[in-house]
């Protein structure tokens, strides 16, 4: 057998053992010896691979699958496969997202023998192996490698990339890369592809995981808090007990575990960013804050966690893996007593209340002051952009109050779902980096991941960052997803920071907002979608539950391929 064809048969026989279940690939002739290995694994059911045309959006979908997989219980890695070269850098923004948003990520990156690098070989990069910045764990496998190097590299690359237990920072899951050099001949022969299929048909183990509960503390004082973020798909149902049980604020971004089912949380504060900043007396009584996940989403949440007369403890994503140990130094009373001013109780009901009290107070006076605003603006591209965003916080607002699975956006969209004062969806989010590529492919994955319908809400920019997304090859699942565009013509977000000052507003429109004046029915069309474009929240409520949809379809939307499932695009645009 051909060194290749038995590297590459190690390293599938490896992901089987180390309970790698799916497998993305992106088409290569150098990553060929893969293809043959993983193929009939897939064709027994023993993984399930899925193929993308471009590397980034592979990079993607797999980014998506982990995230689902973990969401729905497995917690298992994803491993995506691409050729030499320029392949392996169009993986490095997925690569990043799971570094930063803690997902196990496995880059099985084809190349060619060491002997070629320096030699100026096509598609030859020199240092192929450390073309990925910020993975866990790097390794690069010589073309015919022995057995049992093979077998090692692989057990570890997946081990690396589920991190430990309770682990934070570099201790905690995210990407590895396993550069793999290929040696030609890449096609094994017929004798051989028989014979490993017929090992293949037989018995393939899976190596048990051996699970442990290590312990962590948190030592709860007055003036305490939570401020919980994106965790990447964990659950945090004890930190949701500790809360309800020693009366803790929970500032809780939209994608954390800790914002849904707000309804039956006591202890959820709306509006936490703008309570942080404009209710001081509450701001200065803090002490200790307790944070789970990655929150990133306001200024005044990244101030409070900078602050170094507070006492921030950070808990592992995976808290729920883990035994909580809880010290109560709170000595502020419990007699249900509101407060005021610098009197406010700093712990026990009084305290919760009061933060609860102000988010709501806050709430109010926000939505008070966007319909002042509307008001006092009758007509022209103003009161056409505050109409708009009242629309589209209706129509966020509605999706949260939904039964669904939700992937946001950054920018606007997932900051109108922080203003929902009702989430019962359950909302992921990439914010690893908060950034806005991949987003079709990510909600892709995510579907698949979980095997549930996911509706993607999404502004115009980000989508047009991931229009290669939309492109399921015939043959490929599709996943079930309804994509939800707020088109608002440009990145409306920048509007609402520093760059709309006077005396620089003059660069707003060109350098930041960047108008592009595109719809998205003719991509839709192009890329086999069902479409429909809503101008209003009512309109919108309809179209979603399936009535009145008297919008358009790609060629092939209804039966492009078996496993297709729901593949629709809702476009919110301004009235006309």
């Amino acid at each position: 057998m051909s060194n290749s064809s038995a590297v590459a048969q190690q390293i599938a026989r490896g992901l089987v053992r180390s309970a790698v279940t799916d497998v993305v690939i992106a088409p290569g002739s150098r990553s060929a010896p893969l293809v043959y290995a993983l193929a009939p694994l897939a064709e027994a059911g023993l993984i399930r691979t899925h193929v993308r045309i471009d590397e980034r959006d592979a990079g993607f979908l797999a980014l998506g699958l982990a995230r689902g997989l973990r969401a729905g219980g497995a917690g298992l890695a994803v491993a995506v496969v691409t050729t030499s070269g320029s392949a392996v850098a169009n993986l490095h923004p997925a690569v990043l997202e799971a570094s930063y948003g803690h997902l196990p990520l496995l880059a099985l990156t084809a190349d060619r023998p060491a002997r070629l690098r320096g030699t100026g070989a096509n598609q030859t990069i020199d240092d192929q192996a450390h073309v990925l910045s910020d993975v866990r764990a790097r390794c690069d496998l010589p073309a015919g490698e022995s057995r049992g190097g093979v077998e090692a590299a692989v057990s570890e690359s997946v081990a690396a990339a589920l991190g430990r237990t309770g682990g934070t920072g570099a201790e905690a899951a995210g990407p590895v890369q396993l550069n793999v050099q290929f040696d030609t001949p890449l096609v094994p022969t017929a004798a051989e592809l028989g014979a490993w299929k017929d090992e293949v048909s037989g018995s393939f183990e899976r190596t048990p995981v051996e699970s442990s509960r290590p312990e962590v503390s948190v030592t709860i004082t007055d003036g305490t808090v939570i401020v919980a973020g994106d965790a990447g798909g964990h659950p945090a149902e004890s930190l949701r007990a500790l809360a309800a049980a020693h009366h803790l604020p929970v500032l809780a971004e939209p994608s954390s575990p800790l914002a849904q089912a707000r309804g039956v949380s006591s202890t959820f504060v709306p509006a936490h960013a703008r309570v942080l900043g404009e209710r001081t007396e509450l701001r200065d009584a803090i002490r200790t804050v307790v944070v789970h996940g990655k929150p990133t989403l306001t200024r005044p949440v990244a101030a409070l966690l900078a602050d170094e007369t507070v006492t921030a403890r950070r808990l592992p994503d995976d808290i729920d893996a883990l035994a909580l140990s809880v010290t109560d130094e709170a000595i502020g009373s419990d007699d249900g007593a509101g407060s005021d001013g610098a009197d406010c109780a700093a712990s026990g009901a009084a305290w919760v209340r009061d933060w609860i009290d102000a988010g709501e107070a806050c709430l109010a006076a926000a939505r008070d002051e966007r319909t002042s605003a509307r008001k006092s603006t009758d007509t022209g591209e103003a009161a056409s952009a505050q109409e708009f965003q009242s629309t589209a916080r209706a129509v966020t607002e509605y999706l949260a109050a939904q039964d669904v699975t939700v992937f946001a956006a950054s920018s606007n969209s997932v900051r109108y779902l922080s203003e929902a004062t009702d989430i019962r969806a359950h909302i992921h989010a990439s914010r690893g980096l908060a950034g806005i590529d991949g987003l079709v492919s990510t909600a892709t994955g995510l579907s698949l991941g979980l095997d549930e319908p996911v509706v993607l809400l999404i502004g115009d920019i980000a989508m047009l960052h991931d229009i290669g997304g939309l492109l399921t090859p015939t043959a490929e699942m599709a996943g079930d997803v309804t994509i939800v565009v707020l088109n608002d013509d440009g990145g409306a977000i920048f509007s609402g920071l520093e760059h709309s000052q006077p005396h620089v507003a003059g660069y707003l429109e060109r350098y930041f907002t960047v108008p592009h004046g595109r719809g998205f029915a003719e991509l839709a069309a192009a890329y086999g979608w069902d479409y429909t474009s809503v101008e209003t929240a009512g309109e919108f409520e309809r179209v979603l539950a399936g009535e009145g949809n008297t919008g358009v379809s790609g060629p092939g939307a209804a039966d492009s391929s078996a496993a297709a499932g729901t593949r629709r695009i809702i476009e919110v645009t301004r009235a006309h």
